[in-house]
């Protein structure tokens, strides 16, 4: 079925979805390595979590969501809330003890807060932002930890794409996500901030029914058993909300919403946390010369994940056999995009553009790529005419190599992709 086609738009779960785990040893089989791995519990990295332990004196641990490079994040009970609260249940992100307190600590928990609290809440974007609930700090035997709260999600567009057949998003809720997406840019900005990390894993998609995590989840999923005696702490498997967020029809996909999130490596407009910034396959072409940056290079990021995406596969690689090469990556961008600004080179690294670029600020490939354009079945498949024409010129619109001319998302939702037109300030 093309992402095109609407009716019965849901595939079934994969068999890995449906499995299940008894117990923390039934989980490992041997394996030392779960997830984040027993190697990430030591004085300054993660902090080992048992189900039922409470933090922040109200936040009752209920099970395992996920985990990334520096922390891991629970479901939990808010003790506080009544039995019919329907925000009673949360996520809980435990950051690792090395986040806060170094010589370049991440700006995470400052830009939540400023988020919150100082962003514009009259613009659309202000609820398509995965926001903070409430913060502390916990003193644990490997340190203290940052937690942050946060509103529940259902999962990441990185695993949304698996509920259709061939992982292709239908059109009408992609067109729908891109136009969150460009409103949570604004309202970022605005504040402000630059996301610098924009891809599926950090996009979040909304819990639409709620009532499904105690009649479902709750039901189906078995919590691991831990050993609270055990000498080192033993990883347990994460059990997501994938399956339990919302009903697998049409009308329920119609419905859903999405949230940028994870603001981990994010930079103010002011200053930087590193200039080293994006996923390497969707970073900005600025960023890949080692020009100056700004917001704009989130611009970029947001064409590249689009596409990604819509269509499952990523627009750019640089891969060459089993390795990246930035040159490659470069003749990829100028393939699709054309050369590269002469202004934009005089502002990159002089080795990187004189070692890359010819004067025409194309690149030199032994083997040139000789693809069709953006708008051909090769780059947009199972798509109609109109539809690649659309999607190819919202691309090319924001995707523009000189930083400089890319739009504001003022201009970005006048694009025909984003129709009907929105506009960005709320009710």
């Amino acid at each position: 079925m093309s992402s095109e086609q609407t009716e019965n738009p849901i595939a079934a779960s994969s068999t890995k979805d449906n499995q299940k785990y008894n117990t923390v040893d039934a989980a490992n089989s041997g394996n030392d390595n779960v997830e984040e791995g027993r190697n990430a519990y030591h004085p300054g990295g993660f902090h080992p979590v048992y189900i039922d332990d409470v933090y922040g004196g109200k936040y009752q641990v209920m099970n395992k969501l996920g985990y990334g490079r520096y922390s891991t994040v629970w479901l939990v009970k808010d003790l506080s809330c009544g039995p019919d609260d329907e925000d009673k249940y949360r996520a809980l992100k435990i950051l690792s003890a090395e986040c806060y307190g170094q010589d370049h600590p991440i700006f995470e928990r400052e830009i939540l807060r400023h988020l919150r609290d100082e962003g514009d809440h009259n613009l659309a974007g202000y609820k398509y932002v995965c926001h903070l609930v409430d913060d502390f700090e916990h003193q644990g035997p490997n340190g203290s930890h940052v937690c942050l709260v946060f509103e529940l999600m259902g999962e990441t567009l990185r695993s949304f794409g698996l509920w259709f057949r061939e992982c292709m998003v239908p059109t009408t809720v992609m067109r729908k996500f891109s136009w969150q997406l460009v409103c949570a840019l604004e309202l970022a900005h605005n504040s402000g901030i630059i996301h610098t990390d924009i891809k599926p894993d950090n996009i979040f998609v909304k819990v639409l029914d709620k009532s499904r995590i105690e009649s479902e989840y709750f039901v189906k999923e078995v919590i691991p058993q831990q050993d609270r005696t055990e000498e080192h702490y033993t990883p347990i498997p994460s059990s997501s909300l994938r399956r339990y967020y919302f009903g697998a029809d049409a009308k329920q996909l119609d419905n859903l919403n999405i949230a940028l999130g994870d603001w981990g490596v994010a930079s103010w407009t002011t200053k930087h946390l590193t200039e080293n910034i994006q996923p390497v396959a969707l970073r900005a072409p600025e960023v890949l010369i080692k020009a100056c940056w700004d917001a704009r290079v989130d611009f970029w990021n947001l064409g590249a994940v689009l596409y990604e995406v819509y269509r499952a596969i990523r627009l750019f690689s640089g891969r060459v056999g089993d390795h990246y090469e930035l040159r490659e990556h470069l003749g990829e961008i100028v393939d699709v995009f054309g050369p590269f600004p002469k202004d934009l080179l005089e502002k990159g690294d002089p080795e990187i553009v004189k070692s890359m670029f010819n004067e025409e600020g194309k690149i030199d490939l032994e083997e040139p790529f000789d693809r069709p354009p953006l708008e051909s079945d090769l780059f947009l498949p199972n798509l109609d005419p109109e539809t690649r024409e659309v999607f190819a010129s919202f691309l090319r619109f924001v995707m523009k190599i000189n930083p400089e001319e890319r739009p504001t998302p003022d201009e970005m939702v006048e694009h025909p992709w984003l129709t009907p037109k929105r506009v960005l300030k709320g009710p």
